[in-house]
């Protein structure tokens, strides 16, 4: 999992605005992280062009009618908009991205054994909805908002306490970690599973 802090509302506001200077100016200053996503993306058989993804999310209100729900097509549009996650966020991975909705399953599962409720899946899972394109398998993208951040931040720290696995902890404490720097910069918390 990839995980950022980032204003997802204003995000949402430039899919669809139609926006020409906006896009100019992306294609300019993403144009290295354009090309290594084409080459990338040949390789798992895209047919879609990152630059053409980025324009018609830009420039298209209802970009999205035009995309299979979860297909394959999407998967490019996702990876786009982590794209201007990178450019108008900030990066909360400590570069272990090892994190899976599974293994907070597993989480929630030690913890509870303890008798302590912590459910990080359920923040995940319920979050709120990105101007994205549903892609199968993978990779899946969501958005924490901001006004559950401390909620989360509250519930993780109660968990540091918890007598777990190691493996467990760190992944509470970095949970909570995410959760803070969400809340000192305002912004909400858009994650990415690949």
């Amino acid at each position: 999992m990839q995980a950022y802090s980032v204003d997802a509302k204003a995000l949402g506001r430039m899919i669809g605005s139609a926006n020409r200077e906006l896009l100019e100016n992306l294609l300019n200053e993403l144009a290295g992280e354009l090309d290594y996503l084409d080459d990338a993306a040949k390789a798992w058989g895209e047919l879609v062009a990152a630059r053409q993804a980025l324009t018609k999310m830009i420039l298209e209100p209802n970009y999205l009618n035009d995309i299979p729900d979860l297909s394959d097509d999407a998967a490019i549009y996702i990876y786009v908009f982590k794209m201007l996650c990178d450019r108008y966020g900030t990066s909360l991975d400590s570069g272990a991205y090892t994190m899976s909705s599974d293994w907070l399953g597993t989480v929630e599962e030690e913890l509870g054994a303890v008798g302590v409720c912590c459910e990080p899946n359920e923040y995940f899972a319920g979050g709120a909805d990105l101007p994205l394109p549903r892609a199968f398998p993978f990779p899946i993208a969501g958005c924490i908002e901001f006004d559950a951040m401390a909620e989360m931040r509250e519930e993780m720290e109660r968990a540091l306490s918890a007598d777990v696995d190691s493996d467990v902890l760190e992944t509470v404490a970095e949970l909570s970690e995410w959760a803070y720097e969400c809340l000192k910069e305002r912004r909400d918390l858009v994650w990415f599973f690949f």
